[in-house]
Parts: C-alpha cells; sequence; structure tokens
C-alpha cells in the first residue's frame, strides 16, 4: 500500500475507536496512584467516540470531511488531560489530512510532526515520559527513517513499533511512573489507538463494539427527542419497547431482528457475544418479549406508551421553551459561576454560594469539553468563573475558553474545598481581573485533603501500600497509608496541620454514615483542641473524606 485513502482512513479510524473501548479498562489500570478513579482510558475512548460521532454524520468522499470529524470532534469531546492532550494529538494531523487527497509516506511524516508539534504547543510546561514524548519519538522516528520505505503500511507498523519503545522508556524519564511499576497511561491509549488503526485497515477484524449513543440506551432526554416529534395520531405502533436478550450465542441478532420485524418498526437490533439488545414500537409488546424469551433470559425490560408519553412531554417542551424565552429576555448579569461538582451534598452547598450552574464530575467522571461550553452558555453572564475542582479538567476548562459565547475565566481549583475558598473571596464590586488574581491566590491559603483506598499494590515513596489499604492523600500527593479508616484519617489530618492553621473543614462521602463521620469529628476535637473543626456532608463517591485545612 504506497497511499492511504479516504475509505482506508475511515476504516482506520473506526478500528482505533473499537479498540481503545475494548481495551480502556487495561489502560485505566496503569493509573500511576492506585486510587479508584484511575480514568485515562475512559476519558481517551469517549474522546474519541466524539470523533466517530462526526465521523458517522457525513460519509461524502471528501479528506477535508475526515479532517473535520479529527479536529472538531476531539476538541468538543476532549475529558481530562489525556482527552485534551488526544484533542490536539488529532487536530495536528487533520491539519494535514484536510489538505491531501491520499496520504503517502511524506504526508505520513508531516501528519505525525503536526500532531507532535500541536500537543506540545497546547501544554504550557510539557512533561517528558508521557503520552508527548511518545508522540515526539514517532515523529522522529518518521522523519529519520521515511526514506527508507515505500509501503505505507509497512512504514506505519515501524513507526507504531518505535511509538512502543518509546512507551516502554516512560518509566525510566518520569520517577513516579517507574515507582508505581506502570508505563504511561495517556501514551498507552494513544498507542492502542494506533494500533487498532494498524489493525482494521491491514484488514484483521476486530470485535464489534456496542455503541451507547444506539437508540438502546435511550434515557428520558432522548425519549422526549425521540418520540415528541410525532402527533399522537400519527403513531402507528403505540408501545415503544426495548430489552437485553442474554442468550448462549446459537442465535445472532440479525434472526431475531428478522423474527420481529412483522410486530412494529422502528426497529433496532445489535448483538456482541452473548447479548442482543433490541428496540420496537410495537402493539403486542407482549408477543415480542415471548420470543425474545425464547431464546435466553431477559433484562433491561422497558415499555413506555407513546401515546400518552408524547401528549406529556409536548407539554413539557411547551414549559420549557417558555421558559428559556422569559429567561432569554432577561438582562444579562455581570457575574455568573460554574463548577464541576458530585455529590449532594456539596451541589447544595454551591447552590447556597450562588453558583449559577453544576456540571456533575470530578474524581469519578471528567466531563467533557462539550459539557462545559453548553454549562457556561446556559449560564446569562458576560463574565464567568469556573471552577474545574480536579486537575485533570483544568485543561479541558481551558480548551472552551475560546469557544463559549462569554468572558470564561478558569480558577484553576484542584479540589472541591479550594472552590469554597474561591467563591468566598470573590467580590461582585471588583472588575473580572481582580477578581480572578484574588481568588486564585486565596487557593495556596488552603491544604486539600483526601482519604480513599488503594486498587492495587504499588509503592509511594517510603510507602509500601498493599490492595484494599486506606490511603491519605494531601494536595494530591500519597502521604499516610493504613488498615483502619478512622486511624488513617487522623494520620493525614496530623500530617497536614501546623502552627498557623485553625480550621479544618470535614466533608464526608456516600460511604460514611452521619453517626460515623460526628464520632471521628467529636475524636479529632479532642486531639486538636485549638483547632475550629466543621463537619459537612459531601456524599461523594469513592473518597471516604474530602477535607481543607486553613
Amino acid at each position: 500500500m504506497r497511499k492511504i485513502g479516504y475509505e482506508d482512513l475511515r476504516i482506520g479510524l473506526k478500528g482505533s475507536y473499537k479498540n481503545l473501548e475494548s481495551n480502556k479498562e487495561y489502560v485505566n489500570g496503569l493509573n500511576v496512584f492506585p486510587v479508584p478513579d484511575g480514568d485515562t482510558g475512559t476519558n481517551m475512548s469517549l474522546t474519541f467516540k466524539s470523533v466517530m460521532k462526526k465521523l458517522n454524520e457525513t460519509d461524502d468522499g471528501r479528506m477535508k470531511t475526515i479532517a473535520k470529524a479529527l479536529s472538531t470532534g476531539s476538541l468538543m469531546g476532549a475529558r481530562g488531560n489525556s482527552g485534551v492532550i488526544l484533542s490536539q494529538l488529532c487536530r495536528g494531523f487533520s491539519k494535514v489530512v484536510e489538505k491531501v487527497d491520499e496520504l503517502d509516506i511524506v504526508n505520513i511524516v508531516e501528519a505525525f510532526e503536526s500532531a507532535k508539534e500541536t500537543a506540545y504547543n497546547a501544554v504550557l510546561k510539557p512533561t517528558e515520559g508521557t503520552i508527548l514524548t511518545v508522540s515526539r519519538m514517532m515523529a522522529e522516528f518518521a522523519r529519520k527513517e521515511f526514506l527508507n520505505y515505500d509501503d505505507a503500511l509497512e512504514f506505519l507498523k515501524n513507526v507504531i513499533d518505535e511509538g512502543n519503545r518509546a512507551l516502554n522508556l516512560t518509566p525510566e524519564l518520569l520517577p513516579v511512573l517507574k515507582e508505581a511499576g506502570v508505563v504511561d497511561a495517556g501514551g498507552k491509549g494513544l498507542m492502542v489507538l494506533l494500533e487498532g488503526f494498524y489493525k482494521a485497515i491491514n484488514g484483521e477484524n476486530l470485535d464489534d463494539v456496542l455503541e451507547e449513543e444506539d437508540v438502546l440506551s435511550l434515557d428520558l432526554k432522548k425519549t422526549i427527542e425521540h418520540h415528541s416529534d410525532v402527533r399522537p395520531e400519527d403513531i402507528v405502533y403505540g408501545y415503544c419497547t426495548e430489552f437485553l436478550i442474554n442468550h448462549d450465542g446459537s442465535e445472532s441478532y440479525e434472526e431475531f431482528k428478522s423474527v420481529i420485524q412483522e410486530y412494529g418498526d422502528s426497529i433496532v437490533c445489535v448483538g456482541v457475544d452473548n447479548l442482543i439488545k433490541t428496540h420496537i414500537h410495537t402493539d403486542d409488546p407482549g408477543k415480542v418479549l415471548s420470543l425474545a424469551r425464547q431464546r435466553g433470559e431477559l433484562s433491561d425490560i422497558k415499555i413506555e406508551n407513546m401515546r400518552f408519553q408524547n401528549q406529556e412531554v409536548n407539554r413539557i417542551k411547551d414549559e420549557q421553551n417558555k421558559a428559556k424565552e422569559k429567561e432569554t429576555k432577561a438582562e444579562s448579569k455581570e457575574y455568573g459561576f460554574v463548577t464541576i461538582s458530585i455529590g449532594e451534598g456539596f451541589e447544595q452547598i454551591f447552590k447556597e454560594l450562588n453558583v449559577d450552574k453544576i456540571v456533575t464530575g470530578g474524581q469519578t467522571m471528567n466531563p467533557s469539553t462539550q459539557d462545559i461550553v453548553d454549562a457556561v452558555n446556559e449560564v446569562n453572564a458576560k463574565n464567568v468563573f469556573i471552577f474545574p475542582n480536579n486537575k485533570n479538567i483544568i485543561l479541558a476548562a481551558k480548551q472552551a475558553v475560546p469557544i463559549v459565547d462569554c468572558n470564561l475565566i478558569v480558577i484553576e481549583t484542584k479540589s472541591i474545598p479550594q472552590s469554597f475558598t474561591a467563591l468566598l473571596n470573590f467580590d461582585e464590586t471588583a472588575t473580572p481581573n481582580v477578581n480572578e488574581r484574588n481568588m486564585t491566590n486565596s487557593l495556596s491559603e488552603i491544604t486539600s485533603l483526601q482519604l480513599t483506598y488503594a486498587i492495587r499494590d504499588t509503592k509511594s515513596g517510603d510507602l509500601e501500600i498493599k490492595k484494599d489499604d486506606y490511603i491519605g492523600l494531601k494536595n494530591g500527593a500519597i502521604v499516610v497509608k493504613g488498615d483502619k479508616l478512622e486511624d488513617t484519617f487522623r494520620e493525614l489530618v496530623k500530617n497536614a496541620l501546623d502552627i498557623d492553621n485553625s480550621i479544618l473543614s470535614i466533608y464526608y462521602g456516600e460511604d460514611v454514615t452521619e453517626d460515623q463521620a460526628s464520632e471521628l469529628a467529636s475524636q479529632l476535637e479532642e486531639e486538636f483542641p485549638l483547632i475550629d473543626i466543621e463537619l459537612n456532608y459531601g456524599g461523594q463517591p469513592l473518597y471516604y473524606y474530602i477535607a481543607s485545612v486553613e
């Protein structure tokens, strides 16, 4: 293969997504810290899924269309630091793709170089031993060796081999990786994408992956969109029926689809391994479910009367449109606030602090750039401050700045307690620049603490950590471990306090009862009588306690 054309590129990109989706949990497991929220693989997969969504919207035979899907899709779908860097690699690659009708070996060299340059330029302080290093070493190899090849596919394979060699070097370049005994997760995710591309373009069969965007996984919002544009009298089959068949593998989803076709319309039937997911509009859901039950066990059954639902949905839409129209007419205010948060308690506190929009996410779920853009645009304000509350969301927030319709200011909070402090330092009478400076400066006044558990054995500094140990983090670094929850948290607090501190704010998570938290707070009051201790419900998952010391 001397050149990679339009169809080859589409096939390769689909292979990339399928390969990463199939291996995302492995990539997640490469998280440096053994905390239960390693999400690099998930973030990169969701970022690339946005590329696939754009790619599937048009199949017009133009390389510019693929380039736009790569650039725009990855930009808006970017989640977490790894997703943002991946979006920049895609953007750089797309700059070459949009200019050619086919990719020859020279174009491939240019594409790898452009991807590397774009990604490096997007990061203020590039760190070697990461996905950036992997991209750089592939680009350097491509430039050095391309004259030795006349087969684009063979050349691509050897560039990928160089990428894997670079990946294996990351622990030598970044001590924290060596200490944890892992390679860089983002670099591995990139290699999984490229290996999927090569396998697909080389004709290898990659297992199909169920798409979350299938009509089968409709939530209420999508159901509203799916059914509300039809008048009740025009609905031929009244019951929207969805279910999952767990079978022995003897029947394909195509065979089952042919069996139920006479019982309705709007049929979508997909399958993978021993599962068949089905969506159908029918007037006899019982008959369809009976046919399904003959083929295996049923789960995730949902039946909705679309005629009744349609009437209610249109009523809700009318109310929403009126509310939106009223909001649009309202005068834009000077300042607005958006924050990333997870946990009922935290959300209530943010509402009391007059935050306009709360984007669900954080430790376990990084929102995409699109999620952030949508939230910011919903705030009717000239200047909007956003608090990412996680170091892995800051880049996605910054990526939203040039896209939104207002003056978006990112306060680089890495924990929820930091955003509380920043909000308390806001002055409505001050200019945006003064507020940005004051809120940013306030972040250094607090120490953030987190208590969770280890998901695997590892070593962190002098600490030998075993799976399921409780681990305490101070400003993102593991500083204590233990086998008892309360003792480990007390040790974490002791590690964080110094003579200048006067306030300890504790937020307990969903896995801790109020009585347990109150008892622990009482013990801490006895141990540290000069410290004012405040106890609040956070409701966060996975982290038993989040706290701040001021």
